[in-house]
């Protein structure tokens, strides 16, 4: 009984033993064998079975999964959804019974799309612009390649790199917004139409487009409050075309240039702004609420007639005896050089002899705008920079923007 206890014991002992060392040799490996880490198994490696983000979004095709809003800063006129996949939708604010439908090359239309959705397949390489504003902005970032026709003439062009394309053929024009050429848009496989607020007056010509299947849009930028607001559409242009990355980076600088002038110090001077018409006697005035009132204001000056139509943009057409009577007193006079045009102080004395009394007048203050000032919508931060240069200087007489009238 006593031989048979012992044998048991020792046996338990060894075991014991045996079961200590394995657990040191698991835990302390020797200093000759280097240390691997475990093989995981295909089942242990989520970067092996799950894409990455950009990869995870490049495979989604035929569906809508959002993605996110893009945030404007200052435009309230129109909105842009991303979804996976580079899908975008938008929205304008004139056509709000719309939404605007980006397919990326080489994906497929999501199925069950609601009635008011429009498809536009992409790359849109076959643009109708009938907003020179918005022209402005597609030559900001080089996609003047996917203009195929305008609704404005060679002569009535000021922005170079569209009147080269025009002269050599690369862009036609197709009619006025009102009168379009509908034979030379089909002819041409126009993708889209982009139109201004004007195009609201003629219903019968968005029902021919309608009618033929031309997609169209009425971009209402003018009814922007902020003037950057205007400069901002060039976000939706740049999801259009596929140059978002040139969109974002020209509205930066923009902004900046803006920003910029806004914190420096306020000139302090008043300026008028105007314009005459060419077949009457009529000034139209810059109402206080239009944007170009509230980039003198960004500019450091003091609009001085504010008080008119505050909460309008546009201008208000007055006789001279109101112009001159609220206007003798400005220390500058803008003058949109684009109906009645002046080249020479004696010009414009010789129009009215009162404008001899205007203190902007007898001060060498008269500035005009440069030919391209009315189609300049991307240069918006450039015309309020060059505001404030001529506000805080009149030494100077010529600026990108503004000329000093001599």
């Amino acid at each position: 009984m006593k031989t048979t206890n012992k044998r048991i014991l020792a046996t338990l002992l060894a075991l014991l033993l045996a079961l200590g060392l394995t657990a040191c040799a698991k835990q302390t490996p020797t200093q000759n064998e280097p240390t691997q880490a475990p093989t995981e198994t295909p089942n242990e490696t989520p970067e092996a079975l799950e894409p990455t983000p950009d990869s995870a979004e490049e495979d989604v095709d035929g569906e809508l999964i959002l993605d996110h809003e893009e945030e404007l800063q200052y435009a309230n006129q129109f909105t842009l959804t991303h979804y996976k996949g580079g899908y975008k939708k938008f929205t304008v604010a004139s056509a709000a019974d719309k939404e605007f439908l980006l397919v990326p090359e080489g994906k497929s239309v999501p199925e069950g799309l609601a009635e008011n959705v429009v498809v536009l397949q992409q790359p849109l390489t076959k643009i109708c612009m009938c907003s020179t504003g918005m022209v402005s902005l597609v030559d900001a970032i080089g996609g003047l390649d996917s203009v195929a026709t305008v609704g404005t003439e060679a002569s009535g062009w000021y922005i170079e790199n569209v009147v080269e394309r025009m002269e050599s053929g690369a862009i036609q024009f197709s009619g006025k917004y009102s009168e379009p050429d509908y034979e030379m848009l089909t002819a041409a496989g126009i993708q889209l139409e982009v139109d201004t607020t004007m195009l609201n007056n003629c219903p019968e010509v968005m029902e021919k487009y309608d009618e033929l299947g031309i997609p169209y849009f009425v971009e209402s930028s003018s009814k922007e409050g902020h003037p950057l607001g205007r400069v901002e559409w060039v976000k939706l242009f740049g999801a259009i075309l596929g140059l978002e990355d040139e969109a974002n980076a020209y509205f930066a600088a923009q902004a900046e240039k803006v920003e910029a002038v806004v914190a420096s110090e306020k000139a302090g001077k008043t300026v008028a702004m105007c314009y005459i018409s060419s077949s009457s006697d009529k000034v139209y005035a810059r109402n206080g609420g239009d944007y170009m009132a509230a980039m003198i204001g960004m500019a450091g000056g003091d609009y001085i007639m504010a008080d008119v139509e505050p909460e309008k943009t546009g201008n208000s057409a007055i006789t001279f005896e109101e112009f001159y009577a609220r206007c003798i007193d400005a220390d500058y006079i803008f003058y949109v050089n684009f109906a009645l045009k002046f080249s020479s102080i004696e010009e414009l004395i010789a129009y009215n002899p009162l404008f001899g009394d205007f203190q902007a007048v007898q001060n060498g203050n008269f500035y005009i705008t440069a030919p391209d000032f009315t189609q300049s919508t991307a240069a918006i931060g450039g015309i309020i920079e060059d505001m404030h240069t001529v506000l805080n200087d009149a030494s100077i007489e010529t600026t990108d923007s503004l000329i000093k009238l001599k």
